[in-house]
């Protein structure tokens, strides 16, 4: 058990000090050496433990998403209304967000790179992610609650408006006084006034 433990605590560090590196450098300019030097371990323990620096990268980014959607899915009661449902999907993936500070930084370096670091594995986590607005929207329609909208682009506009929240922070606290009023209201606000925000504007461009 003992042995077990200590595996499962060297695979933690390389993760998380991989999720540093990769949102740092984004995956053409991660090390593994760098990696391992976070981690506190050498360079062949990761390629025992894990694998090659593709192999790790698609570890972590898999790490990150292949859990969120079950569980969201686990979070929404089936006899919920599609607007208490929709809430309940924004703010998970908000708050998953909010709990993964590497990932905005990850996932716009991916995205700006092409994506062609995104395996198949990596691809099935997305689809199972977005067949949750999918399944939402298409009940909401169904009982007269929500016009017809595209899923995937009202998960791009929840994700966006997440993204760019954590990782313009700092340029919007350094010029905090040169932005507009309503931009520095902004910097006042938590994420979670900020998702209470999005969740009324959704809702209200949707409403049938």
């Amino acid at each position: 058990m003992e042995l077990r433990e200590k595996r499962d605590e060297s695979v933690r560090r390389i993760l998380e000090a991989a999720m540093s590196v990769f949102a740092e450098e984004g995956y053409s300019g991660a090390r593994v050496d760098e990696i391992a030097k976070r981690a506190g371990l050498n360079k062949a323990m990761i390629y025992y433990r894990i694998g090659d620096k593709l192999v790790l990268y698609t570890e972590v980014i898999h790490s990150l998403f292949g859990d969120i959607g079950s569980a969201i899915k686990g979070n929404i009661p089936a006899d919920a209304t599609p607007e208490e449902k929709l809430k309940i999907y924004i703010r998970g993936l908000a708050l998953t967000i909010a709990d993964h500070p590497y990932l905005p930084g990850i996932m716009m370096r991916e995205l700006a790179s092409g994506g062609g670091n995104i395996s198949e594995l990596v691809a099935e986590d997305f689809a199972s992610i977005l067949s949750i607005p999918a399944n939402i929207l298409t009940e909401g329609v169904n009982k007269g609650a929500f016009i017809k909208t595209n899923p995937v682009i009202l998960h791009m506009m929840v994700v966006g408006f997440m993204m760019f929240f954590r990782t313009t922070e700092p340029v919007r606290k350094r010029y905090f006084e040169r932005l507009p009023e309503d931009v520095r209201i902004l910097n006042e606000k938590s994420i979670s006034e900020g998702v209470n925000e999005v969740e009324r504007l959704v809702l209200r461009a949707i409403k049938a």
